[in-house]
């Protein structure tokens, strides 16, 4: 089942969202978590401190050092200890303050007394723990309520853009297809009444192709942003099939021999049975630009375009030639943008739109080739293509 870019957008956003939800849970349950932990360290921190208090407070009573003859009776080793509960009480809430001590006397010195946590402190620790747990639930709440809110937005941001796109590319591609209508019938008038001109006519003959070769690169024009809308669509316009790099090459080389000047050399050197795969418009389309950008930029009269199919490293590769005005190194990078054109607009003699290259490039990369641009010596340019595909 083939999802749609709409789909696929909302299922990647849920899936972000629930992500997002459940690292916050996750975050939240592990601070609380913590939080106990950190609490029952506590407490166990405190009831280390009182068998520390209780081993203090049997010392001094042995040694005597709260001793009163109207104290506290306690026997240890069959001897009676008194002792001052009062000061020894003192002494202990001064020295730990976090304990209390009960008394119970005339028993043993190990069970005459109890030092123990005060309740207060219990009190104290549970509610610092239970603020802390309320602050990082509130936490985790309102970040996961945040995620929530951006998602919603982000989910009907980009649902209004998909929509929108989706909109100019139906527009444009309605137009397109709408005006070479009309223009493939003018042609045809044009070429059928430049048929039935009687020799003589020499003018009118000429304005009827200049009309027609205008016409043409309507055409190809119309033809370039019916592709590139096609490309930047959302929606995936490829097919893919077996092709001949050596048919492909003569195929398009033969299309493109009407638009030709006479001075023009083409030269063809072809590795035999050299196969890639891909979409034979698209495919066709870009060598096509290649080819028409290495004439354009030829010397006129002096027009050599030299196209080779080859082997590199494994790979299937094609290289278009030129002898024409070259590319300057700081132009080679910029010149794959879209509208990207060398030159000023007001002096520039050559016309163009600035889609031919930026096509190109976007046709390779959806077939995964590598174009790279070379000087070619003594003059020049080189355009070098490596396909996916092995030999």
């Amino acid at each position: 089942m083939k999802l749609t870019p709409k789909t696929k957008l909302n299922l990647t956003i849920t899936f972000v969202t629930l992500y997002m939800f459940a690292a916050f849970f996750w975050w939240t349950y592990s601070l609380v978590k913590y939080g106990n932990q950190e609490k029952a360290m506590q407490m166990e921190i405190l009831s280390t401190d009182s068998i520390h208090a209780a081993g203090e407070t049997s010392h001094n009573m042995i040694h005597g050092r709260f001793a009163s003859e109207a104290g506290m009776q306690s026997k240890y080793q069959g001897k009676i200890l008194f002792t001052d509960t009062f000061a020894l009480r003192e002494y202990v809430l001064g020295k730990f303050p976090n304990y209390d001590i009960r008394f119970f006397p005339n028993t043993e010195l190990n069970k005459s007394f109890k030092v123990f946590i005060k309740p207060e402190v219990i009190k104290r620790e549970e509610e610092k723990t239970n603020r802390r747990k309320a602050g990082w639930i509130g936490e985790g709440a309102t970040m996961g309520a945040i995620m929530l809110f951006i998602s919603i937005a982000m989910f009907l941001f980009l649902n209004r853009i998909l929509d929108v796109n989706q909109q100019q590319n139906n527009f444009l591609l309605a137009v397109t297809h709408e005006l070479k209508t009309p223009v493939a019938s003018a042609k045809l008038a044009i070429q059928t009444a430049e048929k039935e001109l009687k020799d003589s006519d020499t003018k009118l003959k000429k304005l009827l192709q200049m009309a027609d070769k205008n016409l043409a690169r309507l055409g190809k024009m119309m033809d370039h942003v019916l592709m590139l809308t096609r490309l930047e669509s959302l929606t995936r316009y490829h097919v893919e099939q077996v092709l001949v790099l050596q048919e492909l090459v003569e195929e398009t080389v033969y299309e493109l021999k009407n638009s030709f000047p006479e001075s023009i050399s083409i030269n063809l050197h072809f590795e035999p049975d050299l196969a890639i795969t891909g979409d034979r418009d698209q495919l066709g389309m870009a060598l096509s630009n290649l080819i028409t950008n290495a004439i354009k930029y030829s010397t006129p009269g002096m027009e050599r375009i030299f196209i080779f199919t080859y082997v590199d490293r494994g790979r299937v590769a094609l290289k278009v030639i030129d002898e024409g005005i070259g590319i300057p190194n700081t132009e080679k990078r910029k010149i794959f943008r879209k509208f990207y054109r060398i030159g000023d607009e007001n002096t520039r003699s050559s016309a163009g739109s600035g889609l031919g290259l930026y096509l190109v490039s976007k046709i390779l990369r959806q077939h995964k080739a590598i174009i790279s641009i070379e000087d070619n010596i003594p003059r020049g340019t080189v355009f070098k293509i490596v396909f996916r595909n092995k030999v």
